[in-house]
């Protein structure tokens, strides 16, 4: 038995606007959306449980016959709708009255959804949903003729069934009689379905020329409600957008200007998103007024499970606040990448040299990149993974905790080094040659400011001072030669805890 679902969201005019991140007083406007805006994002919503979506009227229209089995039946498809209708609402900060009704076909649906219009919650339980008594109004076919049928007697759709079909086909047309025979069931739906584009580009016109770049926020806190609906029916996180805004034609300056956004992970819930596009707009300077805004999706990740990229399989779980990435990147945005740093290994034996500081969200996205590509490995590779572990990585260098920006040249009594006193010697040498590899690729070398001294031919030694302390010392090798032993230096390189 075929079952569909019709929806009509009425949006009131006073938005809560608390879910959504306030960024400034002055370009704080009220996000409204008109009918068909969130009739068209409904429908984008809902194709994320079935593909024969279709709006006729003022209402969408989900055949979700051959999805009753995937979700486990029409209750918990109904529950999981009403969680994802008001999850969205919340997250965009809309305040909105949603109206449902099922039926055999999409006909009956409709006409069951129109009769809850202008009545309360608890008339419309008491209503008779016997499909013969719908009223005439409820059928769109029959709309231009109500006059005409209420004078006949034609009450409700049980009347006018039992009429002549040619006498019913002579005065009124053909399409009343097709459009009782779709609601019957006996002649099949022909609607539009709705289909999503493979990128969501979308544009909006301002109500009114913007000269303050923060100003744009309004207009794109629009426009990203609409992407929000478009990634819930594609089941997938947005990882990259671009936003365009037109400039006026009148200015002697580019038509247009542009602003690029990435994220480390890919998500579904915008708000981590528009906050990031608010922290970059606030930096930006307009060289004329925007008449219009462009939002384009530039990177998505279809997410397996639709959890919006969390760990859990079930979409409310969520954890609170932000996590460190969205905090990295909030904070990369205000302050600049070059005032946020994370620290990175490097491939180099000298220990000044095996990590490096690196801008902070560069670090990140790449981690993040790197654990994308290992979970599309699959669930095989994985297993397979485990079973042969990797190679057991084996190293007798003791490495300090303290590292000295620069080492400190020592002085020394008698070929041996001294600092605050004499030094006892516990442990060492632990030689470490740097040299040929070095001049392999001198390209590669002046890149990474290896030039200025690139061989590194050195005894590292553990010593104990005077005041207990345990000093990491190291001597330059120079030569093989009794003379170039005698003359080698000795500097300080780390403390131990």
């Amino acid at each position: 038995m075929r079952c569909w679902i019709a929806l009509h969201i009425s949006t009131t005019t006073e938005p809560g606007l608390a879910a959504r991140p306030v960024l400034d007083d002055a370009v704080a406007q009220r996000l409204v959306l008109d009918a068909a805006a969130m009739q068209r994002a409904v429908a984008s919503m809902a194709l994320g449980f079935t593909p024969r979506v279709a709006l006729v009227d003022e209402a969408v229209l989900m055949d979700v016959t051959g999805s009753l089995r995937l979700f486990g039946g029409l209750a918990q498809l109904m529950q999981l709708l009403e969680q994802r209708l008001a999850a969205f609402f919340e997250e965009n900060g809309l305040q909105a009255q949603v109206k449902r009704a099922q039926g055999a076909t999409s006909l009956i649906a409709l006409g069951r959804l129109r009769l809850q219009d202008g009545q309360t919650q608890t008339q419309t339980d008491t209503v008779k949903k016997r499909v013969a008594e719908l009223p005439m109004h409820t059928l769109t076919a029959a709309r231009p003729h109500l006059g005409v049928l209420e004078r006949i007697g034609c009450r409700n759709w049980g009347d006018l069934l039992r009429l002549p079909r040619d006498g019913v086909a002579r005065r009124f047309g053909a399409e009343l009689l097709e459009a009782l025979d779709r609601a019957r069931g006996s002649a099949p739906d022909n609607y539009e379905w709705q289909v999503l584009p493979e990128h969501f580009e979308e544009k909006l016109e301002l109500n009114a020329l913007v000269t303050h770049a923060p100003a744009l926020m309004a207009g794109v806190e629009r426009l990203l409600v609409h992407l929000h609906a478009w990634l819930l029916g594609r089941q997938s996180g947005l990882c990259a957008l671009k936003i365009i805004w037109h400039l006026d034609k009148r200015r002697d300056v580019a038509p247009t200007g542009e602003l690029e956004i990435r994220t480390a992970q890919p998500a579904q819930d915008l708000r981590h998103v528009a906050r990031l596009v608010a922290e970059h707009l606030a930096q930006q300077k307009l060289p004329a007024p925007v008449h219009s805004l462009t939002l384009q999706s530039l990177a998505t990740e279809l997410l397996a499970d639709s959890a919006a990229a969390t760990g859990s399989l079930l979409m409310e779980a969520r954890e609170q606040g932000d996590s460190v990435v969205e905090l990295v990147e909030r904070l990369s945005a205000r302050l600049g990448d070059a005032q946020v740093q994370a620290w990175q290994p490097c491939a180099d034996h000298r220990p000044e040299l095996m990590q490096r500081w690196v801008h902070a969200r560069g670090a990140i996205q790449s981690i993040a990149a790197h654990k994308n590509s290992v979970r599309v490995g699959g669930l095989k590779r994985s297993r397979d993974a485990s079973k042969s572990p990797g190679p057991e990585i084996k190293t007798e260098a003791l490495y300090p905790t303290w590292l000295l920006p620069e080492p400190l040249k020592l002085a020394t009594v008698g070929n041996s080094p001294v600092y605050q006193g004499k030094l006892h010697r516990l442990t060492g040498p632990q030689r470490l040659e740097a040299a040929e590899w070095l001049l392999a690729d001198s390209d590669a070398a002046r890149d990474a400011g290896l030039c200025e001294k690139p061989w590194a031919l050195r005894d590292y030694f553990i010593y104990r001072s005077q005041q207990g302390a345990l000093l990491w010392i190291y001597s330059e090798r120079l030569g093989a030669t009794p003379e170039a032993a005698r003359q080698r230096a000795w500097y300080l390189h780390g403390f131990f805890a």
